[in-house]
């Protein structure tokens, strides 16, 4: 069967050609400003028109909430920018886990390129452009549409070309918009990203909607085996055992896997958390776990049922799936260590402890789907993934625009934003766009920092 890869590298190279005859056609209608190629025309003017017409009322009524939306995406990408500096300053080690620069375009394949394909579903091409046309659509045309309620001029629409890369954009005259309410303006800046966060909403009920009409519980994940903190004092010695660090104590023998060891590089340190010498450890058991002997696994109540039904000692011969890898153990169990006499394997499965209010937040939002339990498709397998991770990487990047879009950077709506915002609250032009330079030049100095502690780590 033919990979989909190989569909979506004709699928970029038809895009690309198609893009190459448009520009070569449009030519005489092309401005260039530095790489890329802008296309400007009327297109899409008469349906904000008539949008702002039928819903003129409710969107007046819409002003405070969306720039109440756009000052609360700013404050949560100023946060987490500042979290982001400070892991990369006081935990240098990240870039051995995370090889991707932090500051990179997103870009088709990504998660392969950078080894992260654990924390991402697939990037396809296709993917990228389907996501990118709804991402600008609704933000420009949110843009638009507000700015006609306003009544600012609109003095073209059209599309961005870098590369096979498109953008839209909305252009406004300039004049026109700054005689305008600071509300108005703000309400116009925030009116595209509170567009994206409608769009993500949207595409998460579908998300969830289709997660349940077409996946059934098929498996266990355990993501750790069994842990145990050491005090340094009693380790006698390592030795590398397979793909596993072996750690030689007076109490007996653990292990290290390569995120674990990272702890060996760590200095003024009293214990070391360990995996504790169980039968999975020893098996170098990974993947979830689909069946026990012939038994069917279905999630961590199975698995339990099935253990409790074991004595020490047996031989049982699991079947797990690793990134679409069928692989087979046999693993005779041990006797668990609480002294039971319960039948032991060993895996576990760590739930995710949020740290604040957007962490929390992130974990409920995904909470429709038990973590540990693993699904498949009910249906036609490929095409399934191929739909679920579409819709994923369609709400992901509407709020990745949404928050980036509000940074109070320059070239963002978010920085004229953050103007107006400082310039209304203490009545100070003057104030506003020394505030205004301030925090682009430290926002740009925390890139620059976090791309040097990044080069530094990799090397």
């Amino acid at each position: 069967m033919v990979s989909f890869f190989v569909y979506d590298m004709v699928f970029l190279i038809v895009f690309s050609l198609g893009v190459f005859l448009f520009l070569r056609k449009r030519r005489s209608e092309l401005s260039k400003e530095g790489w890329m190629f802008m296309w400007r025309t009327q297109y899409g003017i008469r349906a904000m028109t008539w949008f702002t017409q039928k819903f003129g009322f409710i969107m007046q009524k819409m002003k405070w909430a969306i720039v109440g939306l756009g000052g609360i995406l700013m404050a949560m990408m100023i946060w987490m920018l500042g979290q982001t500096v400070a892991i990369y300053l006081l935990h240098p080690e990240i870039t051995k886990l995370i090889k991707a620069p932090p500051i990179a375009p997103l870009i088709p394949y990504f998660p392969k390129l950078f080894g992260m394909e654990s924390f991402f579903p697939p990037f396809y091409f296709s993917y990228f452009i389907v996501a990118l046309a709804i991402v600008a659509i609704a933000h420009e045309f949110s843009h638009g549409v507000f700015m006609k309620l306003f009544k600012i001029k609109i003095k073209s629409t059209g599309l961005v070309f870098l590369g096979p890369i498109l953008g839209a954009f909305v252009e406004q005259s300039e004049t026109s918009m700054k005689s305008k309410k600071k509300l108005d303006q703000m309400t116009v800046l925030a009116a595209g990203v509170f567009a994206n966060v409608l769009v993500a909403i949207l595409f998460y009920l579908l998300y969830v909607g289709f997660f349940f009409s077409s996946f059934a519980a098929s498996g266990y994940i355990f993501n750790s085996y069994a842990v145990t903190a050491i005090p340094l004092e009693n380790v006698t010695g390592f030795d590398k055992v397979g793909n596993l660090t072996k750690v030689f104590t007076n109490d007996g023998n653990y292990y290290l896997d390569e995120g674990l060891a990272l702890q060996l590089d760590l200095v003024n340190q009293e214990y070391l958390v360990a995996y504790v010498e169980a039968p999975a450890v020893l098996a170098e058991m990974k993947g979830a776990i689909v069946q026990a002997d012939d038994v069917k696994i279905l999630g961590q109540e199975s698995l339990r049922w099935f253990l409790e039904n074991k004595k020490p000692g047996d031989i049982v011969r699991f079947t797990t799936v690793y990134y679409d890898e069928v692989n087979e153990y046999d693993v005779m169990l041990s006797e668990h260590p609480d002294g039971s006499g319960k039948a032991y394997l060993g895996v576990g499965h760590n739930e995710a402890n949020p740290k604040g209010f957007i962490q929390g937040f992130l974990t409920k939002f995904m909470g429709f789907k038990e973590s540990s339990t693993y699904y498949t498709p009910t249906w036609d397998g490929e095409f399934v993934f191929f739909i679920f991770h579409l819709l994923w990487w369609i709400m992901v990047i509407n709020l990745l625009v949404a928050l980036f879009n509000m940074m109070p950077l320059g070239m963002l709506d978010g920085g004229r934003f953050f103007y107006l915002s400082v310039w209304g609250m203490f009545g100070s032009e003057k104030l506003a766009r020394r505030a205004y330079q301030i925090a682009t030049y430290l926002i740009l100095f925390m890139f620059a920092l976090m791309m040097f502690f990044w080069f530094i780590g990799i090397w």
